[in-house]
């Protein structure tokens, strides 16, 4: 289990998260939604140790915490393929080639020797998923995964997240909350 005690988050003088408790299951998908600046990437971005909390903490109980995390904005090595990419995370090498290429075909990227900036939006934001999924761990983070994709393209991104971390705890930022009431085991709503 992971558990948000207290956690609060100033950037200078601006206060992002104040006094936040939240206690998340061992495993489902957890959606968390909120308007635009009211700390979701920052919480996740906490949950991920990318960032410290001003004051509070993070306990992981019962789980080893291993985290893999797909960010809003894809972040991928310009220098590798889409193939690479997701291979990367894998150790980069030759065995691990087919584990990479089926999570791409899986979410609908054929043509996987494609550079980054070869590829469209959605296109980075689909091997960014695929790069998070690749290696299994206990909690998955995706800060708004689908935002970049069309309404089919995020439901086969969304068949393909649940099927890939079941068991596992998934935590996605999303806007849009009737699609996180429809897929989500849980949704947190931060002001």
């Amino acid at each position: 289990m992971l558990r948000i005690n207290n956690l609060s988050k100033n950037f200078d003088d601006k206060e992002v998260l104040k006094d936040l408790s939240i206690t998340f299951p061992n495993s489902g998908f957890v959606a968390i939604c909120g308007p635009s600046g009211c700390g979701k990437s920052t919480l996740l971005h906490i949950i991920s140790g990318f960032e410290k909390p001003s004051c509070g903490e993070i306990i992981f109980n019962d789980i080893a915490h291993s985290i893999s995390m797909s960010f809003q904005e894809p972040r991928l090595l310009p220098d590798r393929t889409a193939l690479q990419n997701v291979n990367f995370v894998l150790g980069d090498k030759k065995a691990t080639l087919s584990r990479a290429k089926e999570l791409l075909v899986a979410l609908d990227i054929q043509d996987v020797d494609l550079y980054p900036d070869e590829l469209s939006g959605g296109m980075k934001a689909r091997v960014s998923i695929a790069r998070a999924l690749a290696k299994k761990t206990d909690i998955y983070i995706f800060d708004e995964p689908f935002a970049n994709l069309d309404k089919e393209t995020a439901l086969l991104c969304i068949d393909v997240i649940k099927k890939e971390t079941a068991g596992a705890l998934t935590v996605a930022v999303l806007h849009d909350t009737d699609l996180a009431e429809k897929i989500s085991d849980r949704v947190i709503y931060l002001k």
